[in-house]
């Protein structure tokens, strides 16, 4: 038996799950880590982590809709790649969403969602894949099987990201060498995410010339005013209407 090998520091064994099920009630499971903090050689608990994840898939989403999200600065990409797998086979509508950061390998399971989330400050990362060895004593052979093994990951990855984006691989590879950072707005135009979620924001005053036409109508509750110097610009159209009918109300129409 292989023994997993750790790559990320922290207190999890290697059968440990490294994603949480949504303690809300809600269809949603949770990647807050790296995608594993092992790289997970041993076949049997590979398949062991793989069945768990598949089993609380199931269970969250019961066939229909379940939200994914991946903030995850990266990790085995064949722990990725199987989880992607299954999540690709799941029969409901699978959203993924990025609150903070995807990185590396974590960027696999974005591309299984049907839609891509991101929040407004939310980051991608993309690049080649690399391999870490320590003391290790490795001849010509070894270095060339080594290579050819980066090549083969890249290929898999450049497959997924071709088919999730639209772009083309040469332009995708490029972006993998030279490592991408991507912002929310990036990663949508680049087509790794579908719609930026965007946080809470002071809402617009309406223009003085519609302040000033309310007060055509005569004495309008301050209140309406106030009202309408609160309403956002995008939901001008329901404001008016609801504005004139609080005066038509006031005034007796």
């Amino acid at each position: 038996m292989i023994k997993p090998i750790r790559c990320f520091d922290g207190n999890a064994k290697p059968d440990e799950p490294f994603w949480r099920v949504s303690a809300r009630g809600e269809a949603e499971i949770n990647f807050d880590g790296p995608i594993s903090e092992y790289v997970l050689l041993d076949d049997e608990t590979a398949v062991r982590m793989a069945d768990a994840f598949k089993n609380d898939l199931y269970a969250a989403g019961k066939g229909g809709p379940v939200t994914v999200r991946v903030n995850s600065p990266g990790g085995d990409i064949f722990a990725a790649s199987k989880l992607r797998a299954i999540m690709l086979d799941y029969p409901g509508e699978i959203t993924t969403r990025v609150d903070s950061v995807c990185a590396s390998a974590a960027t696999f399971l974005l591309t299984a969602g049907k839609r891509t989330l991101m929040m407004d400050t939310a980051s991608l990362l993309i690049h080649d894949p690399s391999l870490f060895v320590l003391w290790a004593d490795i001849d010509i052979e070894t270095g060339q099987t080594i290579v050819d093994a980066l090549k083969a990951f890249k290929d898999n990855v450049l497959a997924a990201y071709e088919s999730r984006t639209g772009l083309s691989r040469e332009r995708l590879s490029k972006m993998m060498s030279k490592t991408t950072y991507m912002s929310a707005r990036d990663a949508v135009a680049y087509g790794f995410a579908d719609e930026i979620l965007v946080g809470q924001q002071a809402a617009p005053r309406l223009g003085n010339n519609f302040i000033n036409t309310l007060k055509y109508y005569g004495s309008v509750p301050s209140y309406v005013l106030s009202l309408a110097e609160t309403e956002s610009r995008n939901e001008f159209a329901d404001a008016a209407r609801r504005l004139q009918d609080y005066i038509q109300v006031y005034k007796g129409v």
